[in-house]
């Protein structure tokens, strides 16, 4: 498994959305994963927080990195994403997303995330819902 481990920290750095959202992949191990970005001024809307698909989308980041780690090989694409903003993130503020693997079927990895700002106050948490990939 580190070998997958090793190789999912490499396609992280391959991601075109990621590196636009400034994404960091800071923290991967079985099962678990953490992604952060800085909340920049051309990812707010226009009342001055971050807008919500791009905290879906670092959250998205955590949990798919999550997902694959726990499969030998190959992407999990979701299937369903459940989201709960719990309060705005600011300009400046560091997006941090943490996800972890909370149930594994033979078809799908389900993950449970939550994402923090400014003190570490919980922003977001939700659940996402990952596919895995057929055998052939």
């Amino acid at each position: 498994m580190n070998q997958r481990l090793k190789q999912l920290r490499s396609l992280f750095t391959t991601e075109p959305l990621g590196r636009s959202l400034g994404a960091r992949l800071i923290g991967l191990k079985r099962g678990w994963a953490a992604v952060s970005a800085v909340a920049r001024n051309d990812l707010l809307v226009s009342v001055g927080i971050v807008q919500g698909g791009v905290i879906a989308a670092v959250a998205d980041y955590a949990g798919v990195y999550a997902a694959m780690s726990v499969i030998p090989a190959g992407h999990t694409p979701a299937a369903r994403i459940n989201i709960n903003f719990l309060r705005p993130i600011s300009a400046g503020e560091d997006i941090v997303a943490v996800a972890r693997v909370v149930d594994e079927t033979r078809t799908t990895v389900s993950v449970a995330f939550e994402v923090t700002g400014a003190a570490v106050r919980r922003k977001a948490l939700g659940t996402i819902l990952f596919v895995k990939p057929r055998r052939r």
